[in-house]
């Protein structure tokens, strides 16, 4: 059975591939025995949400931002940052 990966080390990997747009995404993902599906599955999720959208929906665990972090501050910033770009990307 495979290693199930923590959102820390999952974000961990999506940082390390969206930081060198030279590398494949199959190629990364065998680099990091990953399959692609769940690499794209884990981008989707972390677009979406953050870092708590990468926690698996049966883990046991509470808040995943550390202590004294605001979750709802944090996903307003995380919203206005994704609306910002996407202004930007329909000015276009």
């Amino acid at each position: 059975m495979a290693k199930h990966l923590n959102p820390l080390e999952k974000e961990f990997l999506i940082r390390k591939f969206k930081g060198n747009s030279k590398v494949k995404l199959g190629d990364f993902c065998r680099a990091n025995n990953v399959s692609e599906t769940s690499f794209k599955k884990w981008l989707k999720q972390y677009e979406e949400a953050g870092i708590e959208g990468l926690a698996r929906a049966d883990a046991e665990i509470g808040n995943i931002l550390p202590e004294g972090i605001d979750k709802t501050k944090e996903g307003y910033k995380r919203e206005i940052l994704r609306l910002r770009i996407e202004n930007e990307r329909l000015k276009k």
